[in-house]
């Protein structure tokens, strides 16, 4: 089930979500915490602020890098190559000299390291956005002027994945495997026992790409309960709607689809509307009111 908890900045998600990863440990029912990695280390000292030393062992926290590594870990994969930026660049660079008279716009650039770096971030980029050379081919068509361009991109793109296949897989290609091997665990009913039975509790995201909803929907097909907080004020999302909170709408509407797609309920999601951070600033409270709603 998809449980989508929703407020403003300073309404009290985190707080909540803590309240309800202590209930269920009181319980003896073990949960997971996923945040971003900026936040793994502070999220490790407030677990065991908030739920002490008889507690803390209940609940698990991840980024989603660590939680694909421990999926591979105990599923399979985690012994595959993964290479570093400068081995993409790397690749980069060998697709540019195979491809030969095929590239005219970038084939001088072959021998330049920055070139084959920005390439190779541009690529990145666009995995993580879903997209494959093949499709990006399909898509440079409808370009106009800059269609030359990006089919040589294209070209590239798909020179550089048949060589990454050869060889290893790219950090985004590691939670593409998470997800694939955690679904096919689903498939055989069996589970890795470190998530099994487990509640997970999603803070302080403001967008997933393409790999982590990947993972996020083998989850949401696996688990009992992820619960995802998001800074939201609630209100629908209207079309062309460009509000402070419009990118978690989007989100929001993302996450349900996903739920959907995977077999999922989606739960009605909880509001909270309070200011807890300034109601003993009264005046920064209504600042922040200005802000999310422009009045």
């Amino acid at each position: 089930m998809l449980q989508l908890l929703l407020g403003g900045s300073g309404s009290g998600k985190t707080t909540l979500l803590y309240q309800r990863i202590r209930a269920r440990a009181e319980k003896g029912e073990k949960s997971i915490l996923l945040v971003p990695e900026q936040f793994t280390s502070s999220t490790e000292g407030r677990i065991y602020r908030e739920l002490g030393d008889a507690l803390s062992g209940m609940v698990e926290s991840f980024s989603f890098t660590s939680l694909a590594e421990k999926i591979l870990s105990t599923e399979g994969g985690a012994a595959v190559q993964t290479l570093s930026d400068a081995g993409r660049a790397v690749l980069v660079r060998r697709a540019l000299e195979e491809l030969q008279d095929n590239v005219h716009y970038y084939h001088r650039h072959r021998r330049s390291a920055a070139f084959c770096q920005m390439a190779a971030q541009t690529i990145d980029e666009l995995k993580s956005a879903g997209l494959s050379g093949r499709q990006l081919a399909q898509l440079a068509g409808a370009c106009g002027a800059e269609s030359g361009k990006l089919s040589e991109l294209a070209l590239i793109f798909q020179g550089y994945e048949t060589l990454l296949a050869r060889s290893g897989m790219d950090p985004s290609d590691r939670l593409e495997l998470a997800g694939a091997r955690l679904e096919e665990a689903l498939a055989r009913h069996s589970l890795p026992e470190f998530l099994r039975d487990r509640a997970v509790f999603i803070d302080e995201f403001d967008t997933f790409n393409a790999p982590k909803k990947r993972l996020l929907g083998a989850m949401l097909a696996a688990l009992p309960s992820v619960t995802v907080a998001l800074c939201d004020d609630g209100a629908p999302l209207l079309p062309g709607d460009l509000s402070l909170f419009s990118g978690a709408k989007q989100v929001a509407a993302q996450l349900r689809q996903l739920a959907r797609k995977n077999g999922a309920e989606v739960a009605v999601p909880q509001l909270l509307r309070k200011d807890l951070r300034h109601r003993n600033a009264p005046g920064l409270a209504a600042v922040a009111e200005l802000l999310e709603t422009g009045s």
